[in-house]
């Protein structure tokens, strides 16, 4: 998770970044030149020269943090921060001119930078009334005092803003990857589905037809021929499906699913019975019932050894229902709970609908898919 700490120079090419800093430090110009006119003893000269060279490789080091700092968190970043406004307060203490108080201007641009807003704005507000304090009672005149503590306000509040807008970009471009990833793995997730409801009665019913035909060809070859034939027919519309599936737009009628259901369990030698009609419902919420009784029958004849399998639709003003019942082995088919159950949970849920599937208080299995009509 990316936090408010997290580098703000991210956004920018490391060349803009690196760039944007130099010009910064053109601003020291005047207090250095100040520090050269002023007449200070040489101890003290050199201190601060070598405060303001720490101070300034470590305001470079903290925009952005450097691997050292920024693998450390945010603690570590504070902690720079803190270490940067004592490194400016500490020039002022040894001699340095007033015009050194402009390093408390590099401190709150980096606060604001890299700080949370709400935080930085405080560290803002405190260092503006601290310097103003501290050059008031350094004796300062009123327009030093006015000019310094504006300018730290400014730039401060400046900068905090830039850095939540720059923050808010770059997690609204994590949320755009993490949607992408999303919108992928969904995708695969349907294609898989898809492909799984789809081809499963297809080859069952390839797999049922080939071993009757297999079983003809001495005694009945013409039978077996029209087996074959009707393999060869299942097998094309199965690969239309299949580019249709791929391609995103396939919708399965419930009319055609019913006609494909009950080829599938009359290859099976099952006995399909249907109760009620699923007509003039959304196209979606008839799609999902079609996909249901797919799923249903193919289940039936890979699995139940049932003799016969009824088919209920029940529709109501607000939902509809479909309910599959067969009278084979229900322990076996029950253990069957695999991808084509949990894709059709899936399909389910995105409606609002609901879905049961176990084994019958009496024997055998049921299915039963409820959805409701304004989905």
């Amino acid at each position: 998770m990316r936090t408010a700490f997290e580098p703000w120079g991210r956004t920018a090419s490391p060349v803009a970044r690196r760039l944007g800093q130099i010009l910064g430090l053109l601003f020291l110009a005047g207090p250095i030149s100040d520090l050269a006119a002023a007449d200070l003893a040489a101890a003290n000269l050199a201190a601060i020269v070598l405060v303001l060279a720490v101070f300034v490789a470590l305001w470079l080091a903290l925009l952005p943090p450097v691997a050292a700092i920024a693998c450390r968190g945010p603690r570590a970043v504070v902690a720079g921060l803190g270490l940067l406004a004592i490194l400016a307060g500490a020039t002022l203490a040894l001699g340095a001119p007033n015009s050194f108080a402009g390093l408390f201007v590099y401190f709150v641009a980096a606060a604001g930078l890299l700080l949370p807003v709400r935080p930085a704005l405080v560290v803002v507000g405190v260092t503006a009334g601290a310097v103003g304090i501290g050059l008031w009672q350094s004796g300062a005149s009123g327009s030093v005092v006015a000019t310094h503590t504006l300018t730290i306000l400014s730039i401060g509040v400046l900068l905090t803003s830039f850095g939540s807008h720059a923050r808010t970009i770059r997690e609204l471009r994590a949320a755009r990857e993490e949607l992408a990833d999303m919108a992928v793995s969904e995708e695969r997730l349907r294609i898989a589905r898809d492909l799984h409801d789809l081809l499963g009665q297809s080859l069952s019913v390839v797999a049922l037809k080939s071993d009757l035909a297999d079983r003809l060809v001495d005694a009945d070859p013409a039978a077996a021929h029209a087996e074959l034939a009707d393999v060869r027919r299942v097998s094309r519309q199965a690969l239309t499906e299949m580019r249709a599936a791929v391609h995103g737009y396939r919708r399965l009628a419930f009319s055609e699913a019913l006609d494909s259901a009950g080829a599938a369990l009359s290859a099976a030698g099952i006995d399909l019975r249907v109760d009620g009609k699923a007509e003039h419902l959304p196209e979606e919420v008839e799609s999902v019932l079609a996909w249901a009784l797919r799923e249903a029958t193919t289940n039936v004849v890979r699995h139940s050894g049932a003799q016969a399998c009824e088919v209920k639709v029940e529709t109501g003003n607000e939902s509809v229902a479909l309910q599959v019942d067969d009278d084979g082995a229900a322990v076996q088919s029950a253990s069957v709970a695999g991808t084509g159950l949990a894709g059709l949970a899936e399909r389910a849920r995105r409606l609002n609908g609901t879905l049961e599937a176990g084994v019958r208080p009496g024997g055998g299995y049921r299915l039963r898919l409820q959805v409701p009509l304004s989905a």
